[in-house]
């Protein structure tokens, strides 16, 4: 019989590992005449196995092939029946364990959570042995069933992509959710205040009151928190809930008096955080209550944390999609952090990320990446994982980069081509060669090229680190042809996926200009642009509604906006430049020296996109050196500046002509026509005797100013 002991589940467990080499050979088969469900006495185990009972029963459209079961006796009239024992014990030293014969299953865990994870594992197995069960809605499964007592590498899984967010979903594949799991998630403790004129909530700041901060050593502030978790969430004891409780994202501190005699200080406001989750955790045990190392709360508090309290730690700093080696100064500086947390409580979460925030749209291969960092983080500790993604917004392959990244979380050591494959073939029938083939050898060049992605880069960054544009090009006109052979659901993904990478290719239309797979041809000096590419934006503009897509990055990225700056570009005809062919050079410090060909390749910048068309400069003020040997009957010089200031992109102050080594005008930022995002400078110039012609812009003061230049047109 089936023993509930910690005893019996240690000796288990060493039994199961001595037997591990020859498992897979002498593993029964789940394949049976029939299934007999039963279950311990205990109120939650007969639920759970009332659950199984009636979702396999479901499924099979057969009677009598799913049955209860009470006793042995019971049990022994269905002879050539698996019997499987279901059981939840919250005691045991494993998420789960599985003990496995030829007549029987049983199987433990530790939780609800994994309770229904579990159930669907075992129903999608009995499918694939078994035809009589229909599984067709359902994943993958992603264990077989052989003895053995595991736990997940990480206790909190959430891959942020859009599939994720579905909540029945995510419990199915046995992901977190920030919906489901959450009673308050980042910045959002002002929800809970009831009475926004009551002043004690905020903080003293330089003995003022200050509304954009809260001072956390407020009564008023824990009793607020209090009612919001009791009226909302509960005391814990039906449901566990997650709580942060966390600073506004700035650097006040509150200073008033009891927030100093906790320990705060003008930079530091981990003390009095720290005293109100102390608070909060020993109010309602059966919650859990979370801050984050950041900002004026990333010095760890000198006392430990409570048991059901924790730290989000943010890896913002680590290199994307490499191998983590604490050889390198970020790595081992955040492995440094992660140890000082590590003394103050086991419950660290990481705030990981995998995406490309200014490009949801291009296909980021993540998943060899991500592996190698999870078990980086494993060995250090770490409990819970959050991988920010492309949230509530489309991005290609989002349905198995969901699924995988779920699954690393519970195994960080699973074998990702093999399960890529297999959740592509059940998704994709048609298509599924062509989609695993693309993505597994996009992952596999990324690999090989050794290089972290850029979280917020441009095409041209994003080819140079992970995107093989001839490869992509044939997988897109590849992907048109298969979609005709496909119906239904899978032909609606397909497109879905087409319509995306419609975008990606007229990026790469953009950047490649006139030449292989580019937009335009060069006809002299000037660019015309080719009928495909309108072609292109039309598909897009069809579909983005009709297939639910909005944006493609992050921030200000309405897909409309970009198809309407592509058709700016399609009004023109064709832009003239004189200058076009010239040999640009840049005689003063700047960090994007490889994008020169901005200044002159005849593609206008997108008004929308500091990436798009932009030659940026944000290390000096801008120089640029050119022979006018090819300008003679030129009279006008035409610029165009980008104006963003949240991302403190600004005009040059001024902008300064000089034709061989002679300073000719000066126009300053007053002078030029302002349209919005853009403003313009014109400049009328004699070129007939010119040599030489460098133009000075000298950017607005500020550390972290940035000029953005699209064109030099010369005409």
């Amino acid at each position: 019989m089936w023993h509930s002991n910690i005893y019996f589940y240690i000796v288990l467990s060493v039994l199961l590992f001595t037997m591990n080499s020859c498992k897979a050979n002498s593993q029964p088969s789940l394949k049976a005449n029939g299934y007999a469900i039963s279950s311990k006495e205990d109120e939650i185990s007969v639920i759970w196995a009332e659950y199984l009972y009636n979702h396999l029963k479901k499924r099979c459209a057969e009677d009598g092939i799913v049955v209860k079961t009470i006793d042995d006796k019971n049990k022994k009239s269905f002879a050539g029946f698996k019997n499987i024992q279901f059981e939840v014990n919250p005691d045991i030293n494993y998420d789960y364990c599985i003990d496995h014969t030829s007549e029987e299953l049983y199987i433990t865990v530790r939780n609800k959570e994994t309770a229904l994870w579990i159930t669907y594992q075992l129903i999608s197995n009995i499918a694939t042995v078994d035809s009589r069960f229909d599984v067709a809605d359902l994943p993958i499964p992603l264990i077989d069933f052989d003895s053995e007592c595991k736990s997940f590498d990480f206790s909190y899984r959430e891959p942020y992509f859009r599939p994720n967010l579905n909540e029945e979903y995510s419990a199915l594949i046995g992901t977190n959710n920030v919906e489901r799991d959450w009673g308050l998630w980042g910045h959002n403790l002002s929800k809970v205040i009831q009475d926004p004129s009551i002043e004690d909530v905020y903080s003293l700041v330089n003995g003022v009151r200050n509304r954009d901060q809260f001072s956390f050593s407020s009564p008023t502030l824990f009793n607020n928190i209090c009612e919001y978790i009791i009226d909302n969430y509960g005391d814990g004891n039906v449901k566990e809930y997650r709580f942060m409780i966390m600073p506004n994202d700035n650097q006040l501190v509150c200073t008033c008096p009891s927030c100093v005699a906790l320990g705060n200080t003008e930079d530091n406001a981990t003390p009095a955080v720290m005293d109100l989750i102390h608070k909060l955790a020993d109010r309602f045990p059966g919650h859990m209550f979370f801050t984050t190392a950041y900002m004026t709360t990333s010095i760890p508090p000198t006392t430990n944390l409570p048991d059901n309290a924790g730290v989000f730690i943010s890896t913002v700093s680590l290199p994307k999609g490499q191998t983590l080696d604490d050889s390198k100064a970020s790595v081992k500086a955040f492995s440094k952090q992660l140890d000082k947390w590590s003394k103050k409580t086991s419950n660290i979460y990481l705030w990981d990320y995998a995406a490309n925030f200014d490009d949801y749209l291009t296909p980021l291969p993540i998943l060899y990446g991500l592996q190698k960092q999870l078990l980086f983080f494993r060995s250090h500790g770490v409990k819970g994982i959050f991988l920010n993604a492309s949230g509530y917004d489309y991005s290609p392959f989002d349905d198995v980069k969901t699924f995988v990244a779920g699954a690393l979380m519970m195994d960080s050591e699973i074998n990702v081509k093999s399960l890529c494959e297999k959740y592509l073939e059940k998704e994709y029938p048609i298509s599924h060669k062509l989609l695993s083939d693309y993505y597994l050898s996009a992952e596999h060049q990324f690999e090989s090229k050794n290089k972290a992605y850029d979280m917020y880069g441009g095409i041209n960054q994003i080819i140079s680190s992970y995107l093989d544009v001839d490869r992509f090009i044939q997988f897109y006109e590849d992907l048109i042809i298969v979609i005709g052979k496909t119906e239904k659901e899978e032909s609606d993904k397909l497109h879905k996926l087409l319509t995306a990478l419609t975008y990606t290719r007229l990026q790469i239309a953009y950047v490649r200009n006139d030449k292989a797979w580019g937009a335009a041809t060069k006809v002299n000096t000037e660019l015309v642009i080719k009928p495909e590419i309108e072609r292109y934006i039309n598909n897009l503009e069809e579909n983005t509604k009709l297939r639910g897509l909005g944006n493609y990055k992050e921030s200000d990225g309405k897909l409309d906006n970009y198809i309407t700056e592509w058709r700016k570009i399609l009004s023109y005809k064709g832009l003239k430049n004189t200058l076009m062919g010239t040999t640009i050079k840049i005689s003063s410090n700047s960090n994007e020296s490889n994008d020169i060909y901005m200044l002159n390749d005849g593609m206008l910048g997108f008004s929308t996109d500091y990436h798009q068309g932009w030659y940026l400069s944000t290390t000096d003020d801008l120089a640029a050196n050119f022979s006018a040997e090819k300008l003679r009957s030129c009279s006008e010089i035409k610029l165009h500046f980008l104006r963003m200031a949240r991302h403190q992109i600004y005009p040059p102050e001024k902008v300064i002509l000089i034709v061989d080594n002679i300073e000719i005008k000066s126009i300053d930022s007053l002078q030029m026509n302002n349209y919005g995002l853009i403003d313009e400078c014109i400049i009328p110039i004699d070129f007939s005797l010119a040599k030489n012609i460098e133009l000075k812009f000298i950017r607005k003061q500020g550390n972290k100013s940035t000029i953005a230049c699209d064109e030099i047109v010369i005409n």
